[in-house]
């Protein structure tokens, strides 16, 4: 028998682009940390060696991928910035369609950079959001910088997020409505508040020593991911021994837990509030976004950050009960507002109420905005401009 000479395969020449490409998808798909070096390697097609002839760590990699996807986005925005807001609008409403992936990798993962790939990251972002913000400011000379600063990213997010949920739509209407946001969002007018009053020193602590371990817990496994933290470092943050912690939780799995599981009620027990509180769809909506935006300015929505990022870390039977939990709270929300807008389909309404929850969440993390105590009132006012529900008169 004749033997057949393959050719040698050759590298593709565009190996790296790839590399990154499904680095992105690895990590949205999975979280930084449960995703191995091995699974983004599977995914490309080479062996974990190969990988690691590109890039010396999980971290280099993470770090090559925001900074690359964040890159494309710019070189995009700053191609277009001659061209008006309306370009940029349809710009990055394109963008957030064709890169589904990009928004939540670096909302979630941005934590697990090294401080230098995190600040050139965040530089790069906040070029995007001031391309956005000098356009807006050329079409609405009214907005003072606090103004436009503000609404420029919360467009930012709210474009972006299609990439925190599934629903799906045609095309040409997925991108009409969030247009149609974008378009909204930039034609608010703010009602006017105190100046930002900066945060200046510590917050006071529950006496409970178990509820003071999951106030801990939280901003600990908020900044640092599940995995980066012990349980000694959760009692160090109270002033005790790891031992100590064991007293309250058998685990760090446990401890993780009950606080994911504080977060879900303390959202239900608003939610249940607001209902109770009101008449109609359109009262309650309003109060469950005013209420949702104090929440998440309180907290810093590590609450929010959290439940995204860190349910991989507990119990199979756990996760899903929480899951279960996140998405019946976001189905009373779209059944809120589809009694306001009854015109709507369900996952029109699901488009614009995952709007809603993501730009709330995403932007009192920012560091721009995270130390200003004033952002509720304006964060309800742009949630309320999406949903397209009036305030109170």
């Amino acid at each position: 028998m004749t033997a057949v000479n393959r050719p040698p395969s050759r590298r593709p020449r565009n190996r790296k682009a790839l590399i990154l490409a499904a680095a992105i998808d690895c990590f949205q798909r999975s979280g930084y940390q449960a995703t191995e070096m091995k699974d983004i390697a599977a995914a490309v097609g080479i062996t974990a060696a190969a990988l690691y002839h590109h890039f010396r760590s999980k971290q280099e990699l993470l770090g090559a991928a925001l900074l690359d996807s964040s890159d494309h986005l710019w070189r995009t925005v700053a191609a277009a910035e001659a061209e008006g807001l309306e370009s940029l609008l349809r710009l990055l409403t394109s963008f957030s369609l064709d890169h589904r992936s990009y928004s939540i990798v670096w909302y979630r993962e941005i934590r697990h950079l090294s401080s230098e790939h995190r600040d050139e990251v965040r530089q790069r972002q906040q070029r995007i959001s001031g391309t956005l913000g000098k356009a807006l400011q050329s079409s609405r000379p009214d907005l003072g910088p606090t103004e436009t600063a503000l609404i420029s990213w919360a467009v930012m997010a709210a474009l972006g997020s299609p990439s925190y949920h599934r629903i799906e739509l045609p095309r040409p209407r997925f991108e009409e409505l969030l247009l149609g946001l974008g378009r909204a969002m930039t034609q608010v007018r703010l009602s006017p508040t105190d100046a930002p009053a900066p945060r200046t020193g510590p917050r006071l602590r529950p006496v409970s020593r178990r509820e003071a371990l999951l106030t801990a817990a939280v901003t600990l496994f908020t900044e640092r991911g599940y995995q980066a933290v012990s349980m000694e470092d959760v009692g160090a943050a109270v002033g005790v021994s790891r031992l100590s912690v064991y007293n309250y939780f058998p685990s760090k799995a446990d401890l993780l837990s009950a606080v994911l599981h504080r977060v879900s009620e303390e959202k239900w027990a608003t939610l249940n509030r607001s209902l109770a509180q009101s008449e109609t769809e359109e009262e309650a909506l309003r109060r469950i976004v005013r209420s949702y935006a104090e929440s998440t300015v309180l907290d810093r929505g590590s609450g929010a950050m959290l439940l995204v990022s860190e349910l991989a870390h507990i119990p199979s039977a756990d996760r899903d009960a929480l899951l279960r939990l996140q998405v019946d709270y976001v189905a009373e929300w779209v059944a809120l507002f589809l009694g306001c807008r009854p015109t709507l389909s369900q996952s029109e309404a699901g488009i614009l109420v995952n709007a809603v929850l993501v730009m709330l969440s995403v932007l009192p993390r920012l560091p721009l905005l995270s130390q200003r105590d004033d952002l509720a009132g304006p964060l309800a006012e742009l949630a309320l401009t999406i949903l397209d529900v009036p305030a109170p008169s």
